[in-house]
């Protein structure tokens, strides 16, 4: 089944925030932990097959509990680790993704927003409909 086919079928259960900010990833973290009292740890590295043979390793940080999953992921690969390539390719500018699965519904996205837009050198952030991306099945292998 093609990815396009398979993405058509299903529809994402998360709220997703996109983040423009120059903090390296562990700064950035430490940033949302600080400000919105989550608890954002260094998770295994989330790794995609871009293309047959060639697979996207970038950082994860997650904060996880009963009823809430929040990941911090990392869109653009550094330099240094090989020629760029970005999680999500539609979004260039954007540097993070914040994905929110709440069964809880306590979580205010709109909040969560505004408390992060308060975070020093945080350019944007922007809350997206992750159905209407392209490459949103990046985000969930």
């Amino acid at each position: 089944m093609n990815k396009q086919l398979w993405q058509d079928t299903f529809s994402v259960d998360f709220q997703l925030l996109a983040i423009s900010s120059p903090l390296a990833d562990f700064q950035m973290a430490w940033h949302i932990n600080e400000h919105a009292k989550f608890s954002l740890v260094r998770a295994k590295d989330h790794f995609i097959e871009l293309k047959k043979g060639h697979f996207l390793n970038t950082s994860c940080f997650q904060h996880q509990t009963e009823n809430i999953s929040i990941k911090l992921l990392k869109n653009k690969l550094n330099e240094s680790e090989g020629p760029q390539a970005f999680l999500i390719p539609e979004m260039k500018n954007i540097d993070y993704f914040l994905l929110i699965q709440d069964d809880t519904e306590e979580l205010e996205i709109l909040n969560v927003k505004s408390t992060l837009s308060k975070i020093k050198n945080v350019i944007l952030v922007q809350i997206l409909d992750a159905n209407r991306l392209k490459s949103v099945v990046n985000l969930m292998t």
